[in-house]
């Protein structure tokens, strides 16, 4: 098959095409017949040298994609040969043929195309992972995003406010804050001009915090929540 791997650390330009043998389904995997791979910022780290893939992982990028399954594994009954899907990948995105788990495909959402449904999986798997089955966010609950005009940001703004909960974010500018505004987020604060943790007092603080931030932000989000 044709795949486009990382020649060496670099710009753009270091990805190139090569040949790669075909990948085989193992045990509750499946592989698909991809017709379009999702680029994350994983990806752009990983070409410029930043990221190294997880020990067993492959060394092509790509941790998304859509596409039709092509063949399946043992132990497999969800899926067969053909069906339209989207999954989330263990890297190798950047081919025309990749393995995953069977675990972590979906099909494709009613209406959208392979292209849009292959930008899915990276984002929706990491938040409904982290807010609701970690977080256990519940409708009515008041929720922070930190970076909220992030690929993870929006989305995380899009689903808690679908589910029923009351959406704040933080951004770093006027027009970032409108966006996640217009999303769903009851309140978008410009971390540049407001201090967070002070703003949402006035709300009684968080129930949950969704932050990609860290370091100085951890003792500032206990004290932003309820």
């Amino acid at each position: 098959m044709t795949a486009v791997e990382i020649t060496a650390p670099g710009a753009p330009d270091v990805l190139q095409a090569t040949t790669r043998p075909r990948p085989r389904a193992a045990h509750g995997q499946v592989v698909i017949a991809l017709s379009y791979a999702g680029v994350n910022r994983p990806d752009a780290l990983q070409r410029a040298g930043l990221y190294n893939p997880p020990a067993g992982a492959s060394d092509l990028p790509g941790l998304e994609g859509a596409g039709h399954i092509a063949e399946v594994g043992s132990g497999v009954t969800e899926w067969a040969v053909g069906d339209e899907v989207c999954a989330l990948l263990p890297g190798g995105g950047y081919a025309e043929f990749v393995t995953t788990s069977a675990r972590h495909c979906l099909p494709v959402p009613r209406g959208m195309s392979l292209k849009q449904a292959a930008c899915l999986p990276e984002t929706y798997f990491t938040v409904y992972s982290n807010v609701f089955q970690r977080g256990a966010l519940q409708a009515g609950e008041k929720f922070l995003v930190h970076g909220g005009s992030s690929g993870i940001g929006t989305t995380a703004i899009q689903l808690a406010h679908l589910f029923g909960a009351r959406v704040f974010a933080t951004a770093g500018s006027e027009a970032k804050c409108q966006a996640c505004k217009d999303l769903g987020a009851e309140r978008a604060i410009n971390y540049r001009h407001e201090a967070f943790e002070e703003v949402l007092k006035a709300y009684g603080g968080m129930n949950l915090i969704l932050d990609m931030v860290g370091g100085s932000y951890i003792q500032r989000n206990l004290k932003a929540l309820a």
